[in-house]
């Protein structure tokens, strides 16, 4: 495979986006009374900064239709880990349990249909699955990163063939790979880069067929930890509160970054340039005394090996954000962090295309992000969990006033 590179088709679809945002995005007196600016950069980079105001007058609402799982009954809505989901163009909602080696079919109004797969090692068996997603042609993907494998089936359920990888891929839960919006697969891989090893995507047409090697973006900020030598080597702990980078695919097949601490977005492409970049104003949440107090409690396992915590390496603030994910539309939904567990999970921001706040938005139930939620025609399917824990997929639909 080669390195990272752009298409003449794909670096024209991206000027016309720079230069259709640099035109068309919306000033600071845009009807509807959004309060952002926008600005761009000589690099062609376009700059969204929104205060905490808005453009909502009214806020969508979600209602919940319907939700499969529970732990009351045996039978196809008994998970054990869901790590995967996908639904097709018939609404069909295909959720890999990873405990079982399986995937489980329901129809669009969340009734049981199949089972795809079982636990093996033989053609259209898994080992160790840990994605399910669905072609632009209606197939079913499979993918086993860990054994360099891809079974595929077709959307009845009946195996079709198995692709073999020449190196193993890489588990990272929830997976970010799967098919980006312009219909390529991407299979994230831990192989060589320049001299050393390090996370990387290999992407592929729908036959399966070399396109590109790309490298995830990362953090510019060093990930601090506590460490600790010993006589038979080093250990260490993640220094509590501090941000972290988040990334997920665009809409137009690049990366959208979250760097949770400084609540910034950035679209960048699969080279490495900048396109989009927005903020967001927010109020500030302390590290408590009593927070760091709990540091200490929380690290006693490295503080009982002869570990030191230095509590000022601990931020004054938490991250406003923790993470997110982008829908078919193109719209960024940014989960909240609050001082509140009871929010935990029902709060989110919500941006559209071009990087306007429209507002805040709260889920009747607490949206889980592993796997990471579908938003599409109007509907909302993502992991939840019942008054036991269960794990339940659920099916909202979004209404927009």
């Amino acid at each position: 495979m080669t390195r990272s590179f752009v298409s003449n088709a794909d670096l024209l679809a991206i000027l016309l986006a720079v230069v259709l945002a640099a035109c068309g995005a919306p000033a600071s007196d845009t009807t509807g009374g959004w309060s952002g600016t926008v600005d761009t950069l000589d690099t062609g980079e376009v700059v969204v900064q929104n205060t905490d105001k808005p453009f909502w007058s009214q806020p969508w609402q979600v209602e919940e239709e319907w939700r499969i799982g529970s732990d009351a009954v045996d039978g196809p809505e008994l998970f054990g880990t869901i790590s995967s989901m996908d639904v097709d163009a018939q609404g069909r909602v295909h959720i890999l349990d990873e405990q079982a080696q399986e995937v489980r079919v329901f129809d669009a109004r969340g009734m049981f249909v199949r089972t795809i797969g079982r636990p093996g090692e033989g053609p259209g068996e898994f080992t160790q699955a840990g994605a399910v997603d669905i072609s632009p042609a209606g197939d079913i993907w499979v993918v086993e990163m860990q054994q360099g494998r891809l079974s595929i089936f077709d959307s009845t359920g009946s195996f079709q063939k198995e692709i073999r990888s020449n190196s193993a891929g890489s588990v990272i839960m929830p997976y970010p790979g799967g098919f980006d919006r312009v219909g390529r697969y991407n299979v994230v891989f831990y192989g060589p880069y320049e001299d050393d090893y390090d996370f990387m995507i290999a992407r592929v047409d729908q036959f399966f067929t070399p396109i590109d090697t790309i490298v995830i973006p990362k953090s510019p900020v060093p990930w601090k930890e506590f460490t600790h030598e010993t006589s038979s080597g080093s250990m260490s702990a993640s220094v509590p509160f501090q941000g972290s980078l988040i990334w997920r695919f665009s809409a137009a097949g690049n990366f959208w970054t979250l760097l949770t601490d400084r609540y910034e977005l950035t679209e960048v492409t699969t080279g490495g340039d900048r396109l989009r970049t927005i903020t967001k104003e927010y109020d500030p949440i302390p590290v408590t005394a009593a927070d760091k107090e709990g540091v200490h409690r929380r690290l006693e396992w490295f503080t009982r090996q002869g570990g030191k915590v230095n509590l000022s390496l601990v931020p004054d603030f938490k991250p406003p954000v923790g993470a997110f994910f982008s829908d078919y539309a193109g719209n960024l939904w940014v989960k909240t962090e609050w001082e509140s567990e009871e929010d935990d999970g029902y709060l989110f921001d919500v941006f559209d295309a071009e990087g306007r706040f429209l507002g805040e938005l709260r889920l009747p139930f607490a949206l889980k992000l592993w796997p990471v939620p579908i938003v599409r025609d109007g509907l909302l399917y993502g992991r939840t969990e019942d008054d036991s824990g269960a794990p339940v997929i659920v099916q909202a639909r979004i209404v927009k006033p």
